[in-house]
């Protein structure tokens, strides 16, 4: 994930979702950091003279629209005490919890990031 701001955006993914700095590096010209929250990775990448995420892909309704990458999911064991948690610590919540469209009884939200990326939080039914 191309980031403007390298330490904010490790904060943040600390700081409200858990994750744990693993490392440091350069990488073509990039500042890079990985992070873990158990099975799940995040790689970091600060650039200068990136350009901003686009503005569609800030929204909801419109990412969906955008080829590509557009979000990542991570599970949850509890949806609604996980997003409850994030709105107390100020997040906003793009899209609250809702069953996932296929009666399986999965469920999922979504939340901006500090760079207003947008973030799934998933719970499984089992």
């Amino acid at each position: 994930m191309v980031v403007r701001d390298l330490e904010a955006s490790v904060a943040w993914y600390r700081d409200h979702l858990g994750f744990e700095h693993q490392y440091d590096f350069a990488f073509l010209g990039a500042r890079a950091t990985m992070i873990v929250r158990g099975d799940a990775r995040l790689e970091f990448f600060q650039v200068e003279g990136a350009a901003p995420m686009a503005r569609e892909r800030q929204a909801f309704e419109t990412n969906l629209r955008i080829g590509g990458i557009n979000h990542l999911a991570l599970a949850f064991d509890d949806l609604d005490q996980a997003v409850a948690a994030l709105e107390a610590k100020g997040v906003e919540i793009a899209s609250r919890p809702a069953d996932v469209p296929n009666g399986s009884g999965d469920r999922f939200a979504f939340i901006h990031d500090n760079e207003r990326m947008l973030v799934e939080l998933f719970q499984t039914a089992a």
